[in-house]
């Protein structure tokens, strides 16, 4: 505090030390208390009225895609209606004209049912290569819907956003007259928790045994990187490692997913590479669709959350005297018993904070299981939790499984500072 003040002045320390308490409670303490009283208190709707809510949460779920589709109809329609003027008026220059040898047969007369105004072939048509349009001619209907489609289109998506329109209304009626009448029932209790079914709890367990499977994973892939990076002496070469491990980021975590989906799918990057070197025959329906494993889960998410492992490494085996090693390795330890015995324990801290950091992100993690092989590979308990709040529409129960998963992430946090012998203190150096 004093070397704030001295620092920064008292107006200045006083303003940041506002701001931070606001941040504290605002984002951190008055949400998870709100969390905490949703995961304990059980509201009985009764059976109709939890019916009644989840079509009114699928009504409105239609309704945000159906306003979506229309936008997209409309951009486009407008955009077709800003080329059509110069489109009826189209006469191909004396460039374009047939000349007698390249007189069309009647196979290439358009049909009458054709609209001549447009130019649009019929689709029998095949126009020889004297005969192709310049590039001011408009695209046939082949490039996209016609007018015509986007505006039965749009009308069908106005109909239906009006019907559902309508039933909200009356859903939305019945729902307050049935708490009206027969009201709801809040009560604190742990019924959130214990109607856990059992396959919840199986994934659930399943989830932190897959958390702890990615974190293994990262540090054995982060653990040389990071020694690598620490033990160069030269800048230009420690610039280029740095760089090597930062440009990824600077992609967006939902590209860098996407990107590994094209790698791993059946007919992706991985199984055309393997095509090319004979393995496969991709014609003939072979390939492997990697996706459709945790295993390309745990890949993907070691690739997104690598920062959070190497960093903490380096920067604890960055601080450890080379003297140390030096010594080691003229008494004649072996390089695994150096690592062991000088490199491991010093990093220890380091390690900690890489292994806490990449559990609780690989845990809670929803957008790699989400996208990644979709149905395809068990469930992670994120995706049941979204379910519960987004689908059930239960958000007690939400709120319920989330504070599970955070006590459970808690309890990896003090059992990881256990085995690491590191406190606090370690862990902030």
């Amino acid at each position: 505090m004093t070397s704030l003040i001295r620092s920064y002045g008292k107006g200045l320390t006083a303003l940041f030390l506002a701001l931070t308490a606001a941040w504290i409670v605002l984002l951190i303490v008055l949400p998870q208390l709100r969390m905490i009283e949703r995961a304990f208190t059980f509201t009985d709707h009764g059976g109709e009225a939890a019916t009644l809510a989840q079509t009114i949460d699928r009504h409105y779920t239609r309704l945000f895609a159906i306003d979506t589709d229309l936008r997209d109809f409309k951009a486009r329609k407008d955009a077709a209606s800003a080329l059509a003027p110069a489109t009826p008026g189209l006469v191909p220059s004396p460039s374009l004209a047939p000349s007698p040898s390249l007189t069309p047969s009647p196979s290439l007369v358009p049909s009458p049912t054709a609209p001549s105004p447009s130019l649009t072939p019929s689709p029998s048509m095949t126009p020889s290569p004297g005969l192709v349009p310049s590039p001011g001619m408009a695209p046939s209907a082949a490039s996209g819907p016609s007018p015509e489609e986007l505006d039965r289109r749009i009308a069908e998506l106005e109909a239906e956003k009006a019907d559902l329109q309508q039933k909200l209304a009356v859903l939305e009626e019945e729902e307050r007259s049935n708490d009206a009448e027969t009201g709801f029932n809040e009560t604190y209790s742990l019924k959130n928790f214990t109607d856990m079914s059992e396959i919840h709890l199986k994934i659930f367990i399943s989830t932190l045994f897959y958390a702890l499977c990615v974190t293994v994973l990262a540090f054995l892939v982060c653990y040389p990187v990071a020694y690598a990076v620490a033990s160069t002496r030269s800048a230009n070469k420690l610039a280029f490692l740095m760089l090597g491990l930062v440009i990824p980021y600077a992609i967006n975590e939902l590209l860098r997913i996407f990107s590994w989906v094209m790698i791993l799918e059946k007919q992706g990057i991985l199984n055309g590479l393997f095509d090319a070197l004979g393995l496969i025959d991709m014609g003939a329906g072979e390939g492997v669709r990697f996706v459709a494993s945790n295993g390309a889960v745990f890949t993907v998410m070691v690739y997104a959350y690598v920062l959070f492992m190497v960093f903490p490494i380096y920067n604890t085996i960055d601080t450890l005297d080379r003297n140390q090693i030096e010594a080691a390795r003229d008494l004649g330890a072996s390089i695994w018993r150096i690592h062991w015995r000088v490199v491991l324990p010093h990093a220890k801290p380091g390690i900690a904070v890489g292994a806490i950091m990449t559990f609780m992100l690989s845990a809670g993690s929803i957008a790699v299981p989400e996208i990644v092989g979709r149905g395809l590979h068990p469930d992670w308990f994120s995706q049941v939790i979204y379910r519960r709040f987004f689908e059930a529409d239960s958000w007690n129960q939400g709120a319920a499984y989330s504070l599970a998963l955070l006590v459970a992430c808690l309890v990896f946090i003090l059992v990881n500072m256990a085995v690491f012998r590191v406190g606090i203190r370690d862990i902030a150096k």
